[in-house]
């Protein structure tokens, strides 16, 4: 426990007990899901599931944490689990090279928390719709440019269809996405993963905050009763 005592000016003991045992699937391990992971173990968050099939390539030592030369053609979710245990060797991480939409649902079945770290617009709203099906919230980012957006969507309010509507390009595709954004972004999730779990009346629940980062603007793009699903 010792190297998470830091933490306890803005969690007690108890908290720390509360998130040992919280599971949180995290889907992607690009920009965000990498930061987003590295992020959970170092505020004691012990049950991680990662799901990627990707391998590393030379287009990501821009803005992914554990991208070098030496993980290049590496899969990602071994790199990740290599360097998260390298953190906390007691924390449980499973792995799974898959593509989300080959996962076995049961793998779901017990997560406290789905993350949304992936990066079509399609993918998203095909998470906010099984995280519905399971009745699992989803913490929700997406990343472009300047811009970024995140929020925790509770089952079958699907803020995400909404928002998207019939989108099928997100700003990642001609904006494409510098070293800062993933990080500014990532760190908003584990923020919004924490209190989640221990100041809830807090949280970004049911509600999509977007972030400028260029104008320094942040506002609420879509909350629960702006839309009926």
């Amino acid at each position: 426990m010792k190297q998470f005592e830091a933490n306890f000016g803005i969690i007690t003991k108890t908290d720390f007990e509360l998130i040992k045992t919280r599971k949180i699937i995290i889907i992607g391990l690009g920009g965000l899901g990498g930061m987003i992971a590295n992020g959970l173990i170092r505020m004691g968050f012990h049950h991680l599931t990662l799901i990627d099939f990707d391998r590393f390539e030379e287009s990501n030592l821009n803005r992914q944490l554990f991208s070098n030369f030496e993980t290049i053609g590496s899969y990602k979710v071994d790199v990740v689990k290599k360097e998260l245990l390298k953190i906390n060797p007691n924390a449980m991480i499973h792995l799974i090279k898959e593509s989300v939409y080959d996962v076995n649902k049961d793998v779901f079945s017990d997560g406290d928390l789905i993350i949304d770290a992936v990066d079509k617009i399609q993918t998203k709203v095909y998470l906010e719709a099984l995280a519905s099906l399971l009745n699992c919230p989803l913490l929700h980012g997406a990343i472009g440019g300047w811009y970024g957006q995140l929020g925790i969507v509770l089952p079958k309010t699907y803020l995400l269809k909404a928002l998207y509507h019939n989108n099928i390009k997100g700003l990642e595709d001609t904006l494409k996405n510098p070293a800062f954004t993933p990080g500014v972004i990532a760190n908003m999730m584990v923020l919004e993963c924490v209190k989640f779990f221990i100041k809830p009346e807090d949280a970004l629940i049911n509600q999509i905050l977007s972030v400028d980062l260029l104008n320094h603007d942040y506002h609420v793009l879509i909350k629960r009763g702006d839309t009926n699903g």
